[in-house]
């Protein structure tokens, strides 16, 4: 649903409700409620543990317990992340910078490209408003347009 890395770290049993998964997104503090798929709840079932930790491995209840210790582990799972899903797009004989970041603005714009209004999906990003999902959308939209005359030459 186009998460951010830190609001996914930060998940625990606690946000699933009914199939669906409620948090609040970090930055902008507006609440997020999206409907969990079938992968989407395969993949929470094969990383969580149980208990009262968190539903993904990366933070860990006991050991990163100042906002420090929390930031300096985000920042290192986030690169391990970044860097295994570069290995993914070599794999798939994919040429994009694959990242979390990107994979967000893929999201975005997936939707965009299928019709849907710029209003729901600032709404599942939590962006503080339209014009910030617009800005969005338009600079990966740039991006790829411009990748695109790349080829014209």
């Amino acid at each position: 649903g186009g998460i951010n890395f830190c609001d996914v770290a930060s998940l625990t049993k606690e946000n699933i409700l009914n199939g669906r998964l409620f948090y609040v997104r970090q930055k902008t503090g507006k609440q997020i409620n999206l409907c969990l798929t079938k992968n989407a709840s395969a993949i929470i079932d094969k990383y969580y543990k149980g208990g009262k930790g968190f539903l993904f491995p990366i933070l860990d209840v006991t050991r990163h317990i100042t906002a420090t210790q929390r930031e300096n582990r985000l920042h290192k799972v986030l690169g391990q992340v970044d860097k295994s899903l570069k290995i993914v797009a070599q794999i798939a004989k994919v040429d994009v910078n694959l990242t979390t970041y990107v994979a967000r603005h893929s999201y975005a714009t997936v939707l965009k490209r299928s019709g849907v209004p710029t209003s729901i999906i600032c709404e599942s990003l939590g962006h503080s408003s339209e014009r910030v999902t617009q800005i969005y959308l338009d600079s990966f939209e740039n991006k790829q347009l411009d990748d695109a005359m790349k080829n014209l030459l």
